[in-house]
């Protein structure tokens, strides 16, 4: 008699825990370990706020643009895989299939046209040592002579 009660109570909890998939929440509804289960885990960008939100969802695997609430949305089955990585790996990889031709721009000039761009054979400028020696070697010479005059002033005390 109790055996058909104690199936009928853990046929719903076994389904659960066969189906649903622990994901990282950061949404507001969050237990406060920053984790949910459900079937499908999101991780998203806000179109409000342009803030990322990692929660449990019921979309389509995949990623998107432009849905409901979401500026940027991935949805996937795996345990704890709604990671910003993922969103960034996957949106990337949709923006490269989509797009059509690779080349945005040609250039018309060389580089070795421009001035600001020394040749390889070119001599190499002593402005960066000038620079060292200014910015590591003038304060190295007065901190050790401050080192010395406050030496010598102790020592003379002494005497």
């Amino acid at each position: 008699m109790h055996l058909p009660s104690l199936f009928a109570w853990l046929l719903p909890i076994s389904i659960t825990a066969v189906c649903a998939v622990k994901c990282y929440c950061t949404d507001d509804h969050c237990v406060p370990y920053g984790v949910c289960e459900s079937t499908i885990c999101l991780v998203g960008i806000l179109k409000s706020s342009n803030s990322v939100i990692r929660t449990c969802g019921t979309e389509m695997i995949g990623c998107r643009r432009n849905v409901g609430r979401w500026l940027d949305l991935c949805a996937c089955d795996k345990p704890l895989c709604n990671t910003f990585s993922y969103l960034r790996n996957n949106a990337k990889r949709e923006d490269e299939v989509f797009s059509g031709d690779s080349l945005i721009f040609s250039r018309i000039h060389s580089v070795d046209s421009n001035p600001s761009h020394p040749g390889p054979d070119a001599p190499l400028s002593t402005r960066t040592s000038f620079l060292t020696i200014l910015l590591v070697g003038v304060p190295l010479a007065v901190g050790a002579a401050t080192v010395v005059v406050v030496a010598f002033n102790y020592y003379c005390h002494l005497c």
